[in-house]
Parts: structure tokens; C-alpha cells; sequence
């Protein structure tokens, strides 16, 4: 009884290891594989509610087709630059002072020459030529308006580009249970790499073909009194190789 056992256990034991060699071959190849096919299993069924967790774009079924099958060709080394939020928060404030201070002077230049700027408005409103003192008030209030145009554009500027830079970082620390963390008054950095992939495509009109994708992804990493705090990775483009 003992010897059959042994036999059969030698019998078996190429047949596991042939297993356990396809199980490990079948397995992801790079890290990014489980999280890529999570991305393209969401965008084909256009699960928008699970995308919204870690992605920023879709690979829509109805336009762009639907990964069938893929693998992972390379990885790149990630790409790293410093988060810029907290600079772009205190730029914001900057120029939101800076104008605030510039309307104070224009305000108090409008208050002293009230009746010169109603007679030179209404002569304006006319298309009628101004003269004497006015003509300087004319002169002067024109570039009040110039540089207060520039004021309002440095300020939209700055928010803009305050609020482009939010998203994705904003995303890649959020959790389903905690609070953000104020990342206007934390130190960190962006990372980014490129997955390329070469993945079976189905087309809405079911034909299917071969095509080499980038998807890029990133996350951002912050600075906190437990240390380095790793955010998730988000997909932020995917576009062919």
C-alpha cells in the first residue's frame, strides 16, 4: 500500500510541476497588468461609477472598441515632478492680494474724480472728443482699465491653473472613508509612467484587429508626519503607441 502511494507520487509529481510552471506563466508579468485589465474590463461594460475611482478617461466601447485580450510589452521608469499645488495655492493668494490692493488705488483714484469721469463716460458714449483737464482723466482712466484687465487675467490664470492641477492628485489620495488631506499646505511629488500594451481591439462593427496602446498612469505621493504617503494610481490617457 505504502509503495503504491510513492509510485503514484511519482507518477503525479511532473504532472504538479507542469501546473505550477502554467499557473506561474499565466500569471501578470508586471504589476500593472491587474490594474490595466481593471481599467479596460470597466471602460467595455462603460462602468463609469467603478472608473470614477481611478481614472480620469475611458476607452469607450462605442467609438474607441473593446480590449478582448492583452499583454503588458513595457513599463516605463516612472516620471517625477514636484506637487505643485501648494505653490500654485500661494500664487493664487498672490495675485488675489495684488488685485484686491490695485482695485484699493483704482477705487480711490475713481472717488476723487468723480465728476471728471462722468463727463468723460458720457462723452465716450457719444464718440465725442474730450479736452482740457478731462482729456487727462481720459488719458489716465484708460490706463486704470488696461492694467485692471491684467490684474483680473493674472488672478483667472493662477486659478485655473490651480484647479488643473487638483484632479488627478485630489483622486489618487482620496479614500472611500477619509478625509482629504489639505494639499495646499503639503510637500510632495507626481509620478507617471506608460504602460504599452498589445491588445486585441473589438470593433463596434464586430471586426477585431492588433493595436499597440500607451496608457499612462499616475499617482501622486505626499509628505506627512508618519512619513511618505502613497496615493493610488490613475489613468489619465490612453492614446495608440
Amino acid at each position: 500500500m505504502f509503495r503504491a502511494r510513492v509510485t503514484m507520487l511519482w507518477v503525479l509529481a511532473p504532472m504538479l510541476a507542469a501546473v505550477a510552471y502554467l499557473n506561474t506563466a499565466c500569471g501578470p508579468s508586471h504589476p500593472e497588468e491587474q490594474q490595466v485589465r481593471q481599467f479596460f474590463r470597466a471602460s467595455g461594460l462603460r462602468d463609469d461609477q467603478t472608473l470614477a475611482n481611478f481614472a480620469v478617461v475611458t476607452f469607450d466601447p462605442k467609438t474607441d472598441g473593446q480590449v478582448t485580450n492583452f499583454k503588458v510589452v513595457s513599463v516605463s521608469e516612472p516620471k517625477i515632478e514636484p506637487l505643485k499645488i501648494k505653490d500654485l495655492a500661494k500664487a493664487l493668494d498672490q495675485a488675489q492680494s495684488a488685485d484686491k490692493e490695485f482695485n484699493d488705488r483704482k477705487k480711490a483714484y475713481q472717488d476723487s474724480h468723480v465728476d471728471a469721469l462722468k463727463r468723460v463716460l458720457a462723452a465716450e458714449g457719444t464718440n465725442k472728443k474730450v479736452a482740457g483737464p478731462d482729456a487727462a482723466v481720459q488719458t489716465e482712466w484708460a490706463k486704470w482699465r488696461d492694467e485692471s484687465g491684467a490684474s483680473a487675467k493674472k488672478v483667472s490664470e493662477a486659478r485655473t491653473a490651480l484647479s488643473a492641477a487638483r484632479p488627478i492628485a485630489e483622486l489618487s489620495l482620496s479614500t472611500p472613508n477619509g478625509a482629504l488631506p489639505d494639499l495646499t499646505a503639503v510637500d510632495g511629488q507626481m509620478e507617471s509612467k506608460d504602460v504599452t500594451v498589445d491588445a486585441t481591439v473589438k470593433m463596434p462593427d464586430g471586426s477585431s484587429s492588433q493595436k499597440n496602446l500607451v496608457v499612462n498612469m499616475q499617482r501622486a505621493v505626499i509628505k506627512t508626519d508618519k512619513g511618505d504617503k502613497n496615493g493610488k494610481w490613475i489613468f489619465t490617457s490612453v492614446k495608440s503607441a
